[in-house]
C-alpha cells in the first residue's frame, strides 16, 4: 500500500481503510458507506443482512482505519498529514511554500516539500498558514496587479493624490482593464 492521497478522497469520506477479501482493497469510508479507491464516483452502502446490499462489504470488514486529517484553521501547529504553506522568518524575501506536515517532535516539526525535500524546523524559525485554494491564489495575484497598476498611475498623475472619488474610479477602471486581459507592455 502506498501513502494515502487525501486529495482524491470524496468529500463525504472521513477515513481510509483496508478490506482483506481476495487480496487487499483500499476504501474511502464514513459511517454509512464506502467507495473503492480509484472508483470514488461509486459509493456503496455497507452490506450484510438479507436485503439488496447483503453482498456489499460490512463495516466490520474494514480494518486499519486512518481518520481523515482534521481541517486546520491556522492556530497552533498544523496537525500531521495536513497540507499547508510554510515561510522562513530568517530569510529575506522568503515566500510561502506548499508543504505536508509529516511529524511533530518535542522541539521540531517535520515537513515534506512538493519537491520531495524533507525539513525539520524549530517552531520559531518558520510560520505556517492553511494552504490557499487556486481561487484564493488567483484573487491574490489579481489584487497585486491592481495595486501595482494603481500605484504606478497615481505616481504619474498628481491630480489623483488625496482625491478619494477619483482614486475609486481609477481603481474600478484598472480592475476592469486587468479583468479584460490588459497588461503593461515593458519596452526593451
Amino acid at each position: 500500500m502506498s501513502k494515502i492521497d487525501w486529495s482524491k478522497a470524496p468529500e463525504w469520506a472521513d477515513g481510509h481503510g483496508l478490506i482483506a477479501h481476495h487480496g487487499i482493497t483500499e476504501v474511502w469510508i464514513n459511517m454509512d458507506q464506502y467507495a473503492v479507491v480509484g472508483a470514488e464516483d461509486r459509493a456503496y452502502p455497507y452490506g450484510g443482512g438479507a436485503g439488496e446490499t447483503r453482498h456489499n462489504f460490512t463495516r466490520g470488514q474494514v480494518q486499519y482505519i486512518t481518520p481523515r486529517p482534521g481541517q486546520w484553521d491556522g492556530t497552533g501547529l498544523p496537525p500531521v498529514g495536513v497540507v499547508c504553506e510554510r515561510r522562513f522568518h530568517d530569510k529575506e524575501g522568503s515566500s510561502w511554500q506548499r508543504v505536508t506536515i509529516t511529524a511533530h517532535g518535542h522541539k521540531k516539526i517535520m515537513c515534506l516539500e512538493e519537491t520531495g525535500d524533507e525539513w525539520a524546523h524549530f517552531g520559531l524559525e518558520v510560520s505556517f498558514r492553511p494552504a490557499r485554494t487556486p481561487e484564493q491564489i488567483a484573487a491574490d495575484e489579481r489584487l497585486h496587479k491592481v495595486r501595482n497598476a494603481h500605484t504606478a498611475i497615481a505616481r504619474t498623475l498628481e491630480c489623483f493624490r488625496g482625491d478619494i472619488p477619483a482614486e475609486s474610479v481609477s481603481r474600478q477602471v484598472i480592475e476592469a482593464m486587468i479583468d479584460a486581459g490588459y497588461i503593461r507592455q515593458v519596452t526593451p
